[in-house]
């Protein structure tokens, strides 16, 4: 059992530019935050042999995450990142690749299993957040064993249907826009990452899911999809109390004879 005023801990798997920016906005925000990534250094695609000089626009642009200047090179921007993450505070776990995701309902955490070193290991943490830009056939669907976790994704949002304490800030499109501007959509997302997790900070361990009839695309643009993520609706999310919840006594002040 796990005292439940704790503040919520984050599991951010891929260290790509997307998984970079939100392990550094939770981390900035006080939340145990740890990164995986199966490669031994952060910058996802910006590492392959292969990854070419973008537009020097590509960086970020929130104050506390703009540490170095980049010159678009992949090494520049891959600096750029690890600054960030380094500075917020998040733990890297690089050389980590992760192999399971299980939802445990009773402690209201996801178990995260991961091999290192060619050992296997597994740690808890409140709320998982995918950023590898591929499928998850390694997240466990609760209630429901031959689900997909990619069929309940939020095309061009966050949160995913079904599943609790989990958002996925990766994307897939075509639009010329968002490689144009992408960095700002990391950010957007990154953002709603950081509110989300507060959230749950405030209400205590337990299941937060986003409703179904709020399942909805979002806007296709770099202009709709930041506006899209300004703010957490908490209408639009059910919340399920943890079952090892123990509600906080109130202590009484001592009477004093008159």
């Amino acid at each position: 059992m796990f005292d439940p005023y704790r503040r919520p801990t984050v599991a951010v798997v891929g260290a790509g530019i997307a998984g970079c920016t939100a392990a550094a906005e939770c981390a900035f925000s006080g939340f145990d935050t740890t990164l995986f990534d199966r490669k031994p250094r952060v910058g996802g695609h910006l590492n392959a042999p292969g990854a070419q000089k973008v537009s020097r626009r590509q960086h970020f642009r929130t104050p506390y995450l703009k540490l170095t200047k980049t010159d678009g090179s992949p090494t520049s921007l891959t600096s750029h990142l690890s600054a960030a993450v380094e500075k917020s505070g998040a733990v890297f776990s690089g050389g980590s690749e992760v192999t399971a995701a299980e939802w445990n309902a009773d402690d209201g955490q996801w178990e995260i299993t991961f091999t290192r070193d060619g050992e296997q290991h597994t740690e808890r943490f409140d709320v998982l957040i995918r950023a590898t830009g591929e499928p998850s056939p390694w997240i466990a669907v609760p209630g429901r064993e031959h689900a997909d976790a990619d069929e309940l994704y939020l095309h061009n949002g966050v949160d995913v249907v079904g599943l609790p304490n989990t958002l996925f800030v990766d994307y897939h499109t075509p639009d010329p826009k968002f490689d144009e501007k992408s960095w700002a959509v990391y950010e957007a997302r990154g953002d709603y990452a950081r509110r989300y997790v507060r959230q749950l900070e405030i209400r205590g361990p337990g299941a937060m899911t986003v409703k179904r009839d709020k399942w909805r695309v979002q806007p296709g643009t770099v202009r709709g999809l930041k506006g899209a993520l300004v703010e957490f609706d908490t209408d639009a999310h059910e919340f399920t109390r943890a079952a090892n919840h123990r509600p906080q006594t109130r202590r009484t002040a001592p009477s004093v004879a008159g």
